[in-house]
């Protein structure tokens, strides 16, 4: 008897949206099978997907995307269930779920004169879609197949009990620690040959400084770094040492030493950021730097991750718009200096947009529609191996990112950030327990219940990704 829905989709690219979609349809009340829910329904786990298709599906859902469509299992599957329904004269026996950007021209063979659903601008749009075409095409449904067998499925791989490991976890933050911060400060009078207030900008200097009031200059930089970069007739009069330490904790005369502190720091990462990527005022009102087209070649960067492993990132893109055009994404970041409880850069990464990978938009709110466009399938390991990728180019051939602050001093950012360990674990949506995990679970005693909104989660962020 066909009465099973097969997902065909490409492991693990595809992984969060086919979970998704298995359980909306297990909802439902139809028959699910799909290797993210072995247990679902508590219906008989098949090893050999063929046999599924050959013998139980009514339909085959092929998750159709960039990665399953070049990827063999998948496309083994589809060309399987293909040569099935000619055989046997199954009417729209596969049907595709387009769920992302990938060009109706690049499209397998095998699904050219087949109509696709898509999913791509709304999952729920395009689910309601699907159950409309199971209904007209009468696929049977089963009653082990409901809300209920959803809730004990999910409670069994993601509750409290069963969801949380014992294990030891390393959780990566978006901090990076500023080491090497030189011990001493200094503040400069710097005074002029004739009566006035000093008239010049800080940015003329060769290093980053910040004005206490109308004739003393706060730094790093020692005088003799800052002489002949004064503005004419100008010198530095006196200076004052201040230990950094005193200054960040209060005991120094001079008030709001973090703030202070704070200025320096994130001039100093303008200046050496801003020589090598242009820079744009955010809708925050926080200034980024972004990747221009062929800053990098291929537009990638190489990177490795906090567990050693090595991946690659694109920090530029395009997607193919309606009617051909291109509209360019540029990965860009901000540097946030914190000062207290301990002295660390917060990076955030944005992403912009351009007509010719160059020259950005000017239209904030156009800025802001196309990222919720562009960046809704990214999900934490596309964020975090682009800050990894970002950091990796600033540092080059160093082994951190070197920010100067005088003639022969600097501080400088390691390019792992700031890891957290973390005494438990998680198992996330789309890992799948192992038998003996469940060997001791008691169905019939756990009453807790789903919100169905929890079925839309985050994938795994343990790999990095690589492109």
């Amino acid at each position: 008897m066909r009465d099973t829905l097969l997902l065909s989709h490409a492991n693990p690219e595809d992984n969060e949206f086919t979970l998704w979609l298995a359980l909306r349809l297990a909802n439902e009340g139809y028959r699910v099978w799909s290797d993210l829910t072995k247990l679902l329904g508590g219906e008989i786990f098949w090893d050999d997907i063929e046999g599924v298709i050959r013998d139980r599906a009514a339909k085959v859902i092929y998750i159709l995307s960039r990665a399953s469509n070049s990827k063999d299992g998948p496309l083994r599957e589809l060309q399987l269930a293909q040569s099935l329904a000619r055989r046997e004269k199954l009417s729209d026996f596969v049907i595709p779920a387009h769920i992302d950007d990938l060009p109706h021209s690049e499209v397998t063979i095998e699904l050219t004169r087949v109509n696709s659903i898509a999913f791509g601008k709304s999952w729920a749009a395009g689910l309601a879609t699907l159950l409309q075409k199971l209904e007209t095409d009468a696929v049977p449904k089963v009653p082990a197949f409901n809300r209920a067998a959803v809730n004990d499925w999910w409670r069994s791989q993601f509750d409290e009990v069963h969801g949380v490991r014992n294990e030891p976890e390393t959780l990566v933050s978006n901090w990076f620690k500023v080491e090497s911060l030189p011990a001493i400060l200094y503040e400069h009078r710097i005074l002029r040959e004739k009566p006035g207030l000093v008239d010049f900008d800080t940015a003329r200097l060769p290093y980053p400084g910040v004005w206490l009031d109308d004739l003393s200059l706060l730094t790093f930089a020692q005088a003799d770094d800052l002489e002949s970069y004064l503005a004419p007739n100008f010198f530095v009069k006196q200076s004052r040492t201040i230990s950094t330490d005193d200054f960040v904790g209060g005991k120094d005369a001079l008030a709001d030493g973090p703030r202070y502190l704070a200025q320096i720091l994130r001039l100093a990462w303008d200046r050496a950021i801003g020589v090598r990527l242009p820079g744009y005022e955010s809708a925050d009102g926080r200034f980024c730097y972004y990747f221009q087209k062929g800053t990098v070649a291929d537009d990638t960067i190489p990177f490795v991750g906090a567990n050693g492993k090595k991946g690659r990132r694109g920090v530029v893109g395009y997607k193919t718009m309606p009617g051909g055009k291109l509209r360019y994404w540029h990965y860009g970041l901000s540097g946030k200096p914190i000062i207290r409880p301990e002295t660390l850069f917060l990076v955030k990464g944005y992403v912009l947009f351009s007509d010719d990978g160059l020259s950005l938009w000017i239209n904030k709110d156009q800025m802001q529609k196309a990222r919720r466009n562009q960046c809704r399938n990214w999900w934490n390991d596309e964020w975090r191996d682009r800050m990894y990728a970002a950091i990796a180019y600033l540092a080059g051939s160093n082994e951190a990112v070197v920010f100067p602050l005088g003639a022969t001093i600097s501080f400088s950012l390691s390019r792992q950030p700031i890891p957290f360990e973390c005494p438990v674990s998680y198992l996330e949506p789309g890992e799948v327990l192992k038998d003996e995990d469940l060997a001791d679970y008691d169905f019939e005693d756990d009453d807790a219940d789903l919100d169905e909104s929890a079925a839309v989660t985050t994938p795994s962020d343990e790999e990095p990704v690589t492109e």
